[in-house]
């Protein structure tokens, strides 16, 4: 009877170690890594805000073009006193702004009174007038509006970029979440695994101590590493209930309605994790990915935006010179300036420079100063982001041979364990040793599980490098 009772407890010994793939319940349902991405796209609030970000650009230019739109004007000015008109002054007008720094403008004019200023005189008709505004100095390559239009299509061209970047960072933050969530999940069913083992090995130990084959010490060391599963079970148990909450942040409805994870909801197998790289790129490709990332165009967009700025500062050291030219007519009975004469006009030219131009050299000094700050950051941006791409492509690259290697690992650990238990059950082994292989065992697919890890955040901070989204 003890006979058969050892050979039954060796097959139970044998039974539960005999695999080292993580146990899943049958009628668990999985949540794969692109269904959960693809639901965080098309449902997170952020990728809500990243579209918003991504209008501002066309509002930011319409703003701008608004500094070329034509302007009305008018003006209505009168004076009475005892009994008689002193003076009237009508003035209507239209300013029109073009990109070439001149203005073209058309008015009506129509004064009267008994006081009025004679240079101020007109006709019962009135009198129209047209002509130009050019501005031959300070203002003749570049004003203000120009410069405003050109940094709103650069701030427009951010704002796409921005929205790239937000959404980019969104889909690496959930990336990083969901193989968290994974990590936890694999980590809580070893475990699960891992008791129901040692709960089993103690049974049966605790069976052949009975029957004394085995000494009551046996019995107690069973009990006792039983126990420290039960331990680490529990600590992944509320790891596991963390990185689940965790990952239903970023699980929403329309953008609105926050989603509750299914409990019977399981991650991928961590065999289907571990993907092959790519060739190892050159330089030249690395060196090109990381110039067309949002955050090295984004800072390159601001050293455009205060190269447009230095130039305007230097504009200003230019005296300010505008001429003025106006067609005039006083023919109100048929069209305006029918009966134009190059001998009807008015023009004008006014002209200011400070004599010292403190004020201007310094600001231009001062843009020229935030100029190389930014070109300064710009080649550092760039760095940094070389040594995301090259650093995140070596842990990509090293945790597939990684892989492998524990893959087999687990393999020589579990012939470990198996032969380690024959020992133990023909007397020439001891249960410190089955408990110190079953623990090495564990380890191993831990690391396993913690190595797949490593290999899909290596490609995701990649891919993440690359704007790959």
């Amino acid at each position: 009877m003890k006979f058969v009772l050892k050979h039954i407890a060796l097959l139970l010994f044998l039974s539960v170690i005999s695999t080292s793939q993580i146990a899943v319940a049958q009628d668990s349902k999985q949540l794969t890594f692109d269904e959960f991405i693809t639901i965080v796209k098309e449902n997170h609030p952020m990728s809500y805000v990243s579209e918003l970000k991504g209008q501002e650009g066309k509002f930011l230019i319409r703003e701008a073009k608004g500094g070329f739109d034509p302007k009305l004007n008018g003006n209505l000015n009168q004076k009475y006193f005892d009994n008689k008109q002193y003076y009237s002054h009508l003035h209507a007008g239209l300013k029109v702004p073009t990109w070439f720094g001149i203005t073209v403008q058309a008015g009506y004019t129509e004064n009267g009174g008994v006081r009025l200023n004679p240079e101020d005189y007109t006709s019962n008709t009135g009198l129209w007038n047209a002509g130009l505004a050019i501005q031959l100095g300070n203002g003749l390559f570049i004003d203000e509006r120009r410069a405003e239009l050109k940094q709103a299509k650069i701030y427009a061209n951010s704002t796409q970029l921005e929205q790239d970047l937000m959404l980019n960072q969104l889909i690496f933050d959930a990336s990083v979440a969901y193989y968290d969530w994974f990590k936890a999940y694999s980590y809580y069913s070893i475990y699960e695994e891992a008791v129901d083992n040692a709960n089993t090995r103690f049974e049966n130990v605790k069976g052949l101590s009975e029957f004394g084959d085995k000494p009551s010490i046996d019995t107690l060391k069973a009990l006792i590493f039983l126990q420290e599963r039960q331990l680490n079970l529990e600590k992944t148990r509320l790891e596991l209930a963390n990185k689940r909450a965790l990952l239903e942040v970023f699980l929403w409805q329309d953008g609105f309605i926050p989603l509750e994870l299914d409990s019977s909801l399981r991650p991928s197998n961590y065999d289907e994790f571990v993907t092959s790289i790519p060739p190892l790129v050159s330089m030249e490709v690395m060196d090109s990915i990381s110039m067309n990332h949002p955050e090295f165009l984004i800072s390159q967009n601001k050293v455009e935006v205060t190269k447009i700025d230095y130039r305007l500062k230097r504009e200003q050291l230019k005296p300010s010179i505008e001429l003025k030219y106006n067609a005039l007519s006083s023919n109100g009975n048929q069209t305006p300036f029918a009966d134009y004469s190059v001998s009807n006009y008015n023009w004008g030219a006014t002209i200011s420079y400070p004599i010292f131009t403190r004020k201007e050299r310094a600001k231009v000094k001062l843009t020229a100063l935030k100029l190389e700050q930014q070109e300064t950051k710009l080649e550092l941006k760039s760095a940094e982001l070389m040594y995301k791409i090259q650093s995140s492509f070596n842990v990509w690259s090293s945790t597939v041979n990684q892989y492998e290697i524990y893959r087999q690992s687990i393999t020589n650990y579990t012939n470990l364990l198996n032969s380690e238990i024959t020992l133990f059950q023909i007397g020439e082994g001891s249960m410190f040793l089955v408990n110190l292989r079953d623990q090495e065992l564990i380890d191993a697919r831990l690391k396993l599980v913690s190595i797949a890890v490593q290999n899909k955040l290596g490609q995701v901070w990649y891919d993440y490098a690359r704007v790959n989204i």
